[in-house]
């Protein structure tokens, strides 16, 4: 059976949550993701479930992607999507499958009047920057924080 990407749906939830643990153990310092990840997919069920993709293979959730419709920016008046996730299940990591959420996720933005697609990582986020970039992505600016 060929990989589709499809909607997510409810039932994806056990099986993309075992994708992300195994994902997370690449990623000590990211000591709440799981938490951050299960109210993302609530949201995304809920508030546009249309931007919520799964790779799926043979029946089995191998990855996802959850894309959001932003406002426009405030200097370029541009429609801005915001790719919220991008996660593949480590052992189909370089084989495709997330050059294809990728693209089916803009697709999705671009339909729905989207000019721009943003994308944030945190700084340990390492190769993923680098295939971004081979995709596409530029640096467009930086976010800096401190502990106060």
């Amino acid at each position: 059976m060929p990989l589709v990407v499809r909607r997510g749906r409810e039932t994806d939830r056990p099986a993309l949550e075992s994708l992300e643990l195994e994902t997370v153990k690449r990623f000590p310092t990211r000591v709440r993701w799981l938490e951050t990840f299960r109210e993302l997919v609530s949201t995304s069920l809920e508030a546009e479930p249309e931007g919520f993709l799964v790779a799926d293979y043979d029946g089995r959730a191998i990855g996802m992607a959850v894309a959001r419709v932003g406002a426009s920016h405030p200097l370029t008046g541009q429609r801005v999507g915001r790719l919220e996730l991008l996660s593949v299940a480590p052992t189909w990591r370089a084989q495709g499958v997330g050059d294809r959420l990728l693209r089916e996720a803009e697709a999705y933005l671009k339909a729905q009047g989207c000019q721009v697609v943003t994308f944030s990582l945190p700084a340990d986020a390492g190769a993923d920057g680098e295939a971004l970039k081979a995709a596409g992505f530029r640096v467009a600016g930086w976010e800096l924080e401190k502990s106060v």
